[in-house]
């Protein structure tokens, strides 16, 4: 009898902590999560930019020991503008899915956009651990959030083109100016193995010009519709229910243990 009477006592609180994980759950909005994984782009992907920035170095006196160089320059510019609060911010209020949910409310507006900005987010991985770089999104709808994930990837790795193409173009320029003026002033008396300023000259002006193909990233993993929303209703309800077998365990031993003493 004391058995059964342990038995229902550990049941009944286990099925009440368990239904109060699940219903729980909904007190809680639902979000799908999107994610890719990300690494350094392929000398490939960077288009002509490739060949000007390693003539750039060359003739600027920056030797490069190898690609590599070249690439990490232009992946940590991607993840500079990933880590730009502002461009976050600017992405999410030119989306139409922003536009489409505004409600005219400035306050509400404001947190809603605050909510996106702090859902979208960049984990710097550990090459060490082979972990991955990763940029993640949680909307309440999964197939909007691999779709705004991707936009967002775009969107960046645009800014990144953009400013790595000025950046290169303004050193370019600086560069071509003082080379020309050297090969007017010279009397191009250069050291064996050495190029001479007329020859530099000559260089910068055969060069192909940008041809805007630079990808400043390569996935890992793409972007694919997320398949589990958090929070998982299950997973609170198995939770709730471990908790209150615990709960109910306790209770039914403490209950056993003071009609003992009762009996004594």
């Amino acid at each position: 009898m004391k058995f059964l009477k342990g038995l229902l006592l550990v049941i009944f609180f286990t099925a009440l902590f368990a239904g109060a994980g699940y219903g729980g759950s909904y007190a809680m909005k639902q979000q799908w999560k999107a994610e890719v994984e990300i690494r350094q782009p392929n000398v490939e992907q960077l288009g002509t930019y490739f060949s000007l920035f390693e003539m750039y170095q060359l003739l600027n006196g920056n030797k490069q020991e190898d690609q590599k160089e070249t690439v990490d320059v232009v992946y940590n510019g991607f993840k500079q503008q990933l880590k730009t609060y502002d461009n976050l911010a600017n992405f999410w209020l030119n989306s139409d899915f922003y536009k489409q949910r505004q409600t005219g409310i400035e306050e509400k507006d404001n947190a809603f956009l605050q909510e996106l900005i702090e859902n979208t987010q960049f984990i710097e991985g550990n090459p060490a651990r082979n972990i991955p770089d990763r940029i993640s999104l949680a909307l309440d709808n999964p197939k909007q959030a691999t779709e705004q994930l991707d936009n967002f990837v775009k969107y960046t790795n645009y800014l990144a083109q953009q400013s790595l193409y000025k950046e290169l173009i303004a050193k370019w320029k600086t560069l071509f100016n003082q080379v020309n003026l050297a090969a007017q002033q010279s009397t191009d008396n250069a050291k064996p193995g050495e190029l001479s300023w007329q020859g530099k000259l000559n260089m910068m002006k055969s060069v192909s010009p940008l041809d805007n193909q630079l990808v400043t990233f390569s996935y890992l993993k793409s972007p694919t519709q997320p398949k589990v929303a958090s929070p998982d209703r299950l997973l609170w309800m198995e939770v709730g229910g471990a908790v209150g077998f615990l709960f109910g365990l306790l209770l039914a031993l403490i209950f056993a243990g003071r009609k003992q003493n009762n009996h004594n």
